[in-house]
């Protein structure tokens, strides 16, 4: 198989478009409490699409992941909990700091621990900094960096002109709830490395290269999902979910579909990383996987956002301090583009 860093940086795009557009449908869910169409979009997104794209991949599940050594799987796991535990405080972070600022410092801490820490940890990160391609990569990822905090800064603006600042701001609460989120958020990153076993096994069964990841999203998101299940199902016994939803049937079959297909298309976004980061791994910066992944998140969000009319009510300095932003990240990409070559 060749590898590309171009169509790497390409399929980690299309990631991100799917990352950024799954909550359209679920915003259509209309008189649920946000526990429900939140279970249902797990259910569809870290259960059923994980199994069955690795059903169609490999003939026997169960004979797969029992040649598994049970301390991967529990590893991979548990790995997948504590970011799924990530995805929750992400709900929080937003609370507490407002869209802009939360988005900027959370996704800007994930982004920096999950592209550093797994190079350091497998004790790599002396190979990236003693060559020119690894320290033109590395400036790649600074780039990255300062793009989603030019995008925050253009956010907290725009919030500002438009009195969209949460009643619930709490900066101190907000800071250590986002240092929490982007620490854990980052755990996918360190979930896929400590799932490298099944991807191998997956190559060596004859699973094209390109899709060597997808098993081991079976037990990553099992893990992600458990932790949002119970957290889901804390929230419901508590505002009475199950009964609200049992005494007004009336868009039942609705809720459930828009929930649900928001669970396919935030699948995606991991589908479409899991084949970037193999493009990545084979032109030897698959360390930059997670740079490429959150700022080009970062990057879809601000399009979706002009394309949905947000920035409506923004000062033209406001929204090029915003464009400023995302023509940063691009450059990032390009900067990491120009590493590979």
């Amino acid at each position: 198989m060749e590898y590309s860093a171009n169509l790497g940086i390409f399929y980690h795009l299309l990631g991100a478009l799917a990352a950024s557009s799954f909550y359209i449908p679920i915003s259509l869910v209309k008189n649920w409490e946000w526990e429900a169409s939140w279970f249902l979009n797990g259910i569809a997104s870290w259960i059923i699409m994980p199994i069955l794209i690795s059903s169609l991949l490999l003939p026997d599940l169960g004979a797969f992941y029992a040649a598994i050594p049970a301390s991967v799987l529990i590893k991979t796991y548990l790995l997948g909990a504590l970011w799924g535990i990530g995805g929750l405080t992400f709900g929080m972070t937003m609370r507490y700091l407002g869209l802009s600022v939360g988005y900027g410092v959370a996704i800007g801490i994930t982004l920096v621990v999950g592209t550093l820490m797994p190079p350091i940890v497998d004790g790599q990160i002396g190979h990236f900094v003693s060559t020119t391609s690894g320290l033109i990569a590395l400036g790649g990822v600074l780039l990255a960096v300062v793009g989603i905090f030019v995008c925050s800064q253009a956010g907290r603006r725009k919030e500002a002109e438009t009195g969209e600042k949460s009643d619930e701001f709490n900066l101190k609460k907000g800071v250590i709830i986002a240092v929490i989120c982007g620490v854990l958020s980052a755990f996918m990153a360190f979930a896929i490395e400590a799932g490298q076993p099944m991807q191998n096994l997956a190559v060596e069964l004859g699973v094209d290269p390109l899709y060597q990841i997808m098993p081991s999203y079976v037990i990553i998101m099992l893990g992600g999902f458990t932790t949002n299940a119970v957290y889901c199902i804390y929230k419901a016994r508590q505002n009475n979910t199950i009964q609200k939803i049992r005494e007004d049937r009336s868009g039942l079959v609705r809720n459930t579909l828009m929930s649900m297909a928001g669970g396919v298309i935030w699948y995606l976004q991991f589908f479409f990383y899991g084949w970037g980061h193999v493009q990545m791994v084979g032109s030897n910066l698959g360390f930059i996987s997670w740079t490429l992944h959150m700022s080009l998140l970062v990057f879809c969000g601000g399009l979706f956002g002009f394309l949905m009319k947000e920035w409506v009510g923004s000062s033209a300095l406001t929204r090029r301090v915003q464009y400023a932003g995302m023509g940063v990240i691009i450059c990032s990409t390009i900067v990491i583009g120009i590493a590979a070559n």
